[in-house]
């Protein structure tokens, strides 16, 4: 069975995936960044995803978060993961913060 071959129930691949059926071009203006946050970090050297995708997107999406993350690419985490905890941590903390204050009956 080829990569793009289709069958029920089954991924037809990471590729297949990002390129097609994860397409969300034209749709992304419908994420409600009131309802769930959407931080976006993307590496100044990624070449996958550029900072100028990222900004793009982000111009899409009402609230979105964009940081883009000095001396990193497309896996910071792998990369230099001392420099993508300095702008994940963060992130997770605002994620906790608004969680938290959700749990209390407080709107984020």
């Amino acid at each position: 069975m080829g990569l793009h071959a289709r069958r029920a129930g089954r991924l037809q691949g990471d590729l297949y995936f990002y390129r097609v059926d994860g397409d969300l071009r034209g749709r992304v203006d419908k994420i409600d960044t009131g309802v769930c946050p959407l931080y976006l970090l993307t590496g100044e050297y990624d070449f996958s995803c550029t900072p100028e995708d990222t900004m793009r997107t982000a111009a899409a999406i009402g609230g979105a978060t964009v940081t883009i993350m000095e001396r990193l690419g497309h896996f910071p985490m792998s990369e230099n993961p001392e420099q993508f905890r300095r702008y994940f941590a963060p992130v997770l903390g605002r994620i906790l913060k608004r969680s938290t204050s959700t749990k209390q009956g407080e709107h984020a």
